[in-house]
């Protein structure tokens, strides 16, 4: 398990250290049924049919412009009534709201006790919270920090990244793209190779060969380190966008231990905020103290024997 360690006072040490292993117990998945191998897993498109949107034997190029054009459809997205599945922990009531390419927020609370966990992007910054912190902290980070912070090993996901793991998935002229490349099972792979602020990454996105929607994506460092995974199923015609959009979401970040699973309802798209200027930006919680995580005397590092 990673952890914040100060290296400027013992008391600022012990603070954020406890801080970010709580969070991460808190949205980790446990270990049973939920273990990397079974972000492989087949995919079925769902019980409601999806059109073809793909010729036969489709090039790369037609690939591509197949996934760009579901995406561009939706300009902003709602999800009110989503639920945050982590197993052995009571399922959590939660929204998601995004606007690409950097807007981004997920909260998550229960009847009983309230608002449990806040995760957020707006155009400057991103945000970490959780209200079973001990002691009680805000980790945030600004994006123009991000490759040089702390923050990169706790969450390898940069933010324009976020809206991908709702399927909204770009791929980006300034990465070089191979492909496509056929499996046993009927869908087709895309490997790219991505510049980044920690050097280059290698990316696997796997389609299904017909409808074109991705439907597998992970992230690897060139050593073959694997990073982070995504999986969607259970997609559906969005009648507002007409894009077809995940209704189930797998999440797995290895290095920090997380994974979780979103369940979507209801989703609405291009319709704007009722109040964009309190859902992008990042609140305060009250007796909770806000630890940058591109503060040098921050680092995450492997735990401390007590």
């Amino acid at each position: 398990m990673s952890q914040v360690a100060s290296q400027s006072n013992g008391a600022a040490c012990r603070a954020p250290s406890r801080a970010v292993a709580l969070a991460l117990v808190v949205v980790a998945m446990a270990s049973s049924g939920a273990a990397c191998p079974q972000v492989l897993r087949g995919y079925q498109v769902g019980t409601m049919p999806l059109p073809r949107a793909l010729p036969t034997q489709a090039t790369l190029d037609q690939i591509i412009a197949a996934v760009h054009d579901n995406t561009q459809r939706v300009r902003s997205y709602m999800a009110p009534q989503a639920v945050l599945v982590v197993p052995g922990v009571p399922r959590l009531s939660a929204q998601v709201a995004c606007e690409p390419p950097r807007r981004f927020r997920l909260r998550a609370q229960t009847s009983v006790t309230g608002s449990e966990l806040d995760i957020g992007s707006n155009d400057d910054l991103f945000w970490l919270w959780i209200r079973r912190h001990q002691p009680p902290v805000m980790l945030f980070c600004r994006h123009d920090q991000y490759a040089q912070s702390s923050a990169r090993r706790l969450l390898p996901i940069r933010a324009d990244w976020m809206p991908e793991l709702l399927g909204l998935v770009n791929f980006r002229p300034e990465d070089r793209h191979e492909g496509p490349f056929p499996l046993p099972d009927g869908r087709i792979e895309i490997r790219s190779r991505i510049h980044s602020g920690e050097g280059e990454l290698f990316k696997s996105t796997l389609l299904d060969g017909t409808t074109g929607l991705v439907v597998e994506q992970h992230l690897f460092t060139t050593t073959g380190e694997r990073l982070a995974s995504c999986r969607t199923s259970r997609h559906r015609v969005d009648p507002q966008s007409g894009a077809a959009l995940p209704r189930l979401v797998e999440v797995s970040w290895p290095a920090s231990g997380i994974e979780f699973q979103l369940e979507l309802a209801a989703i609405t798209t291009n319709t704007p905020a009722t109040d964009p200027g309190q859902l992008w930006q990042m609140p305060a919680y009250e007796g909770y103290e806000p630890i940058d995580l591109a503060d040098p005397s921050v680092v995450i590092g492997p735990p401390q024997p007590r």
